[in-house]
């Protein structure tokens, strides 16, 4: 069953953004993920509390193959340059 990882973010440094970007996407696809959507929220529909600009989503084949990736070895020194980069929130949700 698929699983989706949802981020909310603001770019708080885009030189170190545009630098992780390739390397998260590298990442990504070897760990069997792909990238669904990732820009500009275009406009809120619901609720009181405000987004963050930016949203991205990310399919994996499995919540075991998301999970696996965002505790990687592999992902990990891109999670921490990521948070140097971002203000972030993320979740994973699984179809079905």
């Amino acid at each position: 069953m698929p699983a989706y990882v949802h981020i909310n973010l603001r770019v708080i440094d885009p030189a170190k953004q545009a630098a992780l970007a390739p390397r998260f996407q590298a990442a990504l696809h070897e760990a069997g993920g792909r990238v669904l959507h990732f820009g500009r929220i275009a406009e809120v529909l619901e609720g009181d509390e405000a987004p963050l600009p930016m949203a991205g989503v990310f399919e994996f084949p499995t919540l075991a193959q998301a999970l696996a990736f965002y505790n990687s070895e592999r992902y990990a020194p891109i999670k921490a340059e990521r948070r140097e980069a971002q203000q972030a929130r993320m979740f994973v949700v699984e179809a079905g």
